[in-house]
């Protein structure tokens, strides 16, 4: 096993991040399948990038983002912790955020956050959602637990930069 980490890692491919936020699930979207209305994977790898730092990412703590680029859902947005899903609106690429969804035994479909944003404002987008997670959450808490305590009121402003 040793072995094999090693070789991926010197590929870049060795990240050790289960279950933090750059353990994106995503569908292929729009770059590799044709029922998809929106990419998927570009956004997963520009999150990715937006979090990339690992002391952040453990900092951040246990959040999961799941993307899917047309409502068939394959990437199962709906039950991510940050649920995105990607839609076609008016000849653009529109993104819906949705918020505490869990697929544990407190299983639960993720609430839309507010009106869609453009794929180059979902990073930014997310990285208000988190820091208002990280000024909420209480010592030791995951974001679904925060989420579930202060509700969704409390992220509506992630959606628009001058609001959060």
């Amino acid at each position: 096993m040793n072995a094999l980490y090693a070789a991926l890692k010197a590929h870049d491919l060795g990240t050790a991040n289960v279950g933090l936020i750059t353990d994106i699930v995503a569908c292929p979207g729009m770059d590799y399948c044709a029922l998809a209305t929106a990419r998927s994977i570009p956004i997963a790898q520009d999150i990715a990038k937006r979090f990339a730092d690992p002391d952040r990412q453990q900092l951040i703590g246990e959040l999961g983002i799941k993307i899917s680029g047309c409502i068939n859902a394959c990437g199962h947005h709906h039950i991510g912790h940050i649920g995105i899903l990607g839609l076609e609106k008016s000849g653009e690429e529109s993104y819906q955020i949705t918020l505490g969804g869990d697929a544990t035994e407190n299983a639960a479909i993720g609430e839309r956050l507010g009106p869609g944003v453009t794929g180059d404002d979902v990073p930014d987008t997310i990285e208000r959602i988190v820091d208002i997670y990280l000024a909420e959450r209480q010592r030791g808490e995951r974001f679904i637990d925060t989420y579930r305590r202060v509700g969704l009121d409390r992220f509506k402003g992630a959606i628009h930069a001058t609001d959060a």
